[in-house]
């Protein structure tokens, strides 16, 4: 039969959680950087027509396409009388991006991009937390030798019972009672 946990055993077992609470919270702050730095790189990515056979053989028609219909365009603006400086002209061309290419897309996509990490880092850190306290528990609550002790910790109330759901009903009477006051 195995030997009762003396307090110095639950005490060192508590700092070693805590322990790595605090480095799983830093390994979920770098990855979150590290998934930042992976969506930048993303954003970065250009693409390129000849770095793919199917893109280069696509650009490759259509060219040929341009230059048969500026040939028209062309042969038309001869017979119309307009000079060549002046004539309208039809160009191919290849975007190496694609939303991402403007400031403000880029902007937007980033914002949603650091908003969705931070959630994610909240509850990674929120697990973390949680999982933690669950070792703990487990290990302090070998140490407790009475039932009202054991009682007192079920009785601690959660989240969820201390903080309701939002019904729109309730959200109207605080807007009205934020704009009298």
């Amino acid at each position: 039969m195995t030997e009762p946990m003396t307090r110095a055993d639950r005490d060192t077992l508590v700092k070693i959680a805590r322990q790595r609470e605090r480095v799983a919270k830093s390994d979920a702050k770098a990855r979150a950087a590290q998934l930042m730095a992976d969506f930048e790189k993303q954003l970065d990515t250009r693409y390129h027509y000849d770095q793919n056979e199917i893109w280069a053989e696509s650009v490759k028609a259509a060219k040929i396409a341009i230059d048969e219909a500026r040939a028209k365009v062309a042969a038309e603006c001869e017979r119309l009388g307009i000079p060549k400086e002046f004539a309208p002209d039809i160009n191919l061309g290849w975007r190496e991006s694609g939303r991402q290419a403007t400031k403000e897309e880029r902007a937007e996509m980033r914002r949603v991009a650091t908003k969705a990490v931070e959630a994610m880092l909240k509850a990674a850190s929120t697990a973390i937390e949680r999982r933690s306290l669950e070792t703990q528990e487990k290990i302090m609550v070998g140490g407790l030798s009475t039932d009202d002790a054991r009682q007192f910790l079920e009785s601690m109330p959660t989240a969820e019972s201390l903080m309701p759901v939002l019904q729109i009903d309730n959200v109207k009477t605080l807007l009205i009672e934020e704009k009298r006051s």
